[in-house]
Parts: C-alpha cells; structure tokens; sequence
C-alpha cells in the first residue's frame, strides 16, 4: 500500500506520430495538420472577403447617386424622320409611319471627364458638348412597299434625343436645310422615349414630299453630362463618329470597334466608320407606331450595340483589392510551407498555435488593404499593408524561431509575394502566364529542399548520407 504522501502515477497518452507536446512529429502528419488549419483560415478570410464585399456595394451605392444628380452613361440618337402615312380604304384606314435615319450621321464629341468624391467613394463624370451633323436623303422608292400609301408631309416630325437631357440649354435648335427648328418635348407624339433615351421632336414644315433624293442638310449640338460612358446609337446608312478627351484610359468595349484610335497620356481620340445601320440593316424603315428606333429591334439601343467610349478607372480600386485577396490562400500556403520548412530542414520545433498566429497575419492584408485603399488609393495602399504585414510576421518568426537569419530568410519570401502579385496584377493580360510560371518555379524550389525528408521518420529529420 502506498503512503498517503506518494503522489500516483501520471499517465501519458502516446499517439504514433505526434510528439510529446501535441505536435506531429511525422512530417506526414504534421502536413496535414497544417492542411487543416489552412481550411480553418479560410474562415477569417471569407469574413474579409464580405467586407470587401460590402464596401464595393456602398461604392456602388454611390456612383448610383452621382447618376442621379449628374447624369448617367449617355447614349445619344441621331435624327430620324418621321412621316405619318395612311393606308386601306376610306372605311377601313390605318395609320403608319415611315422612318428615315440619315443618308450621313457625323457625330463630334469632345470630353471633359473629371473624379469627383463623395466621403471616401467616386466616381468619373464628365461634361460634354456632341456636335450632330449630316443629311437627309429621301429615297424616291421609301414607300414602294406600300402602293397605296397617302403620306402626311405636313404632320412629319424629326426626333432625337439623349439618355438625360438636362444640361442642354433653355432653348435648344435644330439646323435644318437654312431654317433653325424648335426642339421640343416628344409626347405630343404618344411617346417620349425610346427604351432609356428620351426624345426631342421639331417640325420641319413639310407642305409636300422633298424632291426625290434632295439632299437636306442638319446640324445641331447637345451639350450633355454623364458618368462613365458617352455611346452613339448606330442608326444611319453612313455614320462618322470621332470622340476625343484629357482621359489616359479609355475603354472602347463594345461590339463596334474604332477603326482608329490614340492614347497617350494627354487623352485619347477615337474615330468610328459605320456603312449602314449594322444592327437593322436598314435606314428607312416602316411601323405601325411612332416613334420607332430602329426598325422595331431595340439591340441597337443597348450599351453593346452601340459606338462609344467608356471612361476607366485608371487603377479600379475595388476590383484590385478583390482580385488580391483571391491570392490570400497561397500567401497562406506558401507562409506555412516556409514554416515547416524551417521545422523539417533547420529542426526547428514551431507549434500549430504559431502556424495559426502566422495565418492570421496574413489574413489581415486584404483588410489593410481596403482600409487604406479607399481615402489612398490602390498602390499606397498596397504599399503601406505590405510593410506592415511584412514587419509584423517577420518580427514574429524571428521570435519563434530566434534565428535571424532564418526571420531574414521568411522576409525575403514574404517580399517576394507581395512583389509577386503586384506584378500580376498590374500585367493584367498576361497575369495567367506569371502566375503559372511562378507556381512551376516555387514548386521546383520545393521539391529541391525537400528531396532527402524522409516522410515516414518520426524524428521529422532528413535521411542520413549512406556511407560509402
């Protein structure tokens, strides 16, 4: 019987593979508890994640509000001329429309694009004056199809129009022939949009039908405000458009490309060339309602059928930051390689608690890095949170380890990450080419360091040189 100052036994609990301190002294298996705790950081990752997410929602909030009360992404309709015409008996008649787009729609607009802020988002405006000029050609066949067709010369209107049209001035006139016309609201003619665009009319003071194939000069200017986009609707037979501004990154994505264009870091100059309306096909055209912009389709009235130019951010803040913290799972992976590198070649014993301080670290940048983003912009931003996050998880595997040149050594990796996918995300078109050959190259280091560790040793150790 043991005395009552005897102290009972102590019990230790052996697991094959884990070391004495609760760690796995298998690199086996001390991989795939680092595999583990790299699906338990996805979590802190997924909650930063939805803070970015929430932020680009207010930005976008934002550049809502300035749509309303500077103006949205302009699209602009040239001429059309409208004429009523009767058709069937005089017991049975029924009204329709001819349409005629212009014989020549040449479109001048000038930009002057600025950022203008509110608290901490913004967004790109512009004003702008678009000069429509050309002429009307009334083709001598225009009513073939309909052989009894009585036309109304003398209700004939021309429409025309803008997404917002309230930076144009009090009065604003159309050019026709030597005659300036009123413009004035549409709704007199049942309608005073089509589809976003709303429309101006004025008369031309048709007695009877134009000589056939006369052609009718025009000309007249818009002065508009918008955010982000300027774009033209192609509806014409021959179309010239030419769109120039103090903006160093236009975009022109739209399935009608410039047929010239220049870009430096003064502004850009874009020049379209449209043989006939590439949406309809055609440029005159009939319908039972009026007004009706082009040919009954409306694809010509949406953002990608359309001429234009779009003002880019220079550097899209939002959607840099979304696309660096994609890459925060193999900032995650290659920081804990670098760790149980440190364990299996230098012998150094670091815990999982450590692992997960370390990933934590980490998780933080793209948090740093909207925070700063926003009042800084997107390259200070990723600047300061890369020195900070870099000091922070070098300062603390330099405690871990207390080697320095082991902290010296996970600096210099650290560094080269975040040098890394800065590079990647400033080449843009070849940023899949570059992260492919440095995932190839970093796998190529690894496997390097880690050909003589032997998995299956216990002592977590590299195999010993057979003698000779």
């Amino acid at each position: 019987m043991s005395s009552p100052d005897t102290a009972p036994p102590q019990v230790t609990l052996s697991i094959p593979g884990l070391g004495s301190s609760g760690l796995s002294a298998a690199p086996a298996v001390k991989i795939a508890l680092i595999g583990l705790l790299v699906l338990i950081m996805l979590i802190p990752m997924a909650l930063v994640g939805g803070v970015i997410s929430d932020r680009e929602a207010y930005q976008q909030k934002a550049l809502a509000g300035f749509r309303a009360s500077w103006g949205p992404a302009q699209s602009v309709l040239g001429p059309i001329l409208v004429v009523p015409f009767l058709t069937g008996s005089r017991y049975h008649e029924q009204r329709q429309y001819l349409h005629v787009a212009a014989n020549r729609l040449v479109v001048t607009a000038r930009l002057d694009p600025e950022i203008r802020k509110r608290g901490l988002f913004h967004a790109v405006v512009y004003g702008a004056e678009a000069e429509l000029s050309g002429q009307f050609l009334i083709p001598a066949d225009a009513l073939a199809s309909e052989p009894d067709a009585q036309p109304l010369w003398d209700e004939s209107y021309i429409m025309l129009g803008a997404t917002d049209l309230r930076a144009l001035p009090p009065d604003p006139g159309l050019l026709w022939k030597n005659e300036t016309l009123a413009l004035g609201d549409a709704s007199a003619q049942g309608t005073s949009s089509c589809g976003d665009i709303f429309l101006m009319t004025a008369h031309p003071n048709l007695a009877a039908a134009p000589a056939p194939d006369l052609a009718i000069p025009f000309e007249t200017t818009l002065a508009l405000r918008g955010t982000d986009a300027l774009r033209v609707v192609p509806i014409g037979r021959q179309i010239d458009v030419t769109m120039s501004g103090p903006w160093a990154t236009p975009g022109f994505g739209s399935e009608i490309s410039p047929a010239r264009y220049t870009i430096d870091d003064s502004g850009f100059e874009a020049n379209w060339r449209v043989a006939s309306n590439v949406e309809t096909g055609r440029w005159v055209w009939n319908s039972t309602v009026g007004p009706d912009c082009g040919n009954g389709s409306y694809a010509a009235l949406q953002p990608e059928g359309q001429i234009g130019t779009e003002l880019l951010e220079p550097v899209p803040t939002y959607r840099m930051v979304e696309r660096s913290a994609k890459y925060g799972v193999l900032f995650l992976v290659l920081s804990f390689l670098t760790y149980f590198l440190f364990e299996t070649v230098a012998r150094i014993r670091i815990h999982l608690v450590q692992y997960g301080l370390l990933g934590l670290s980490i998780s933080l940048f793209a948090l740093l890095l909207i925070s700063f983003a926003e009042p800084l912009g997107f390259a200070s931003a990723y600047g300061l949170s890369s020195v900070a996050i870099l000091a922070q998880a070098s300062l603390f595997t330099a405690s871990v380890t207390r080697r320095p040149k082991l902290a010296g050594l996970f600096a210099l990796v650290l560094a080269g990450l975040f040098g890394f996918l800065y590079i990647v995300l400033s080449l843009e078109s070849f940023a899949l080419l570059a992260g492919a050959v440095a995932l190839f190259l970093v796998l190529s280091a690894v496997m390097v360091v880690t050909r003589r560790i032997d998995w299956s040793s216990r002592t977590a150790g590299l195999r010993a040189e057979a003698a000779p």
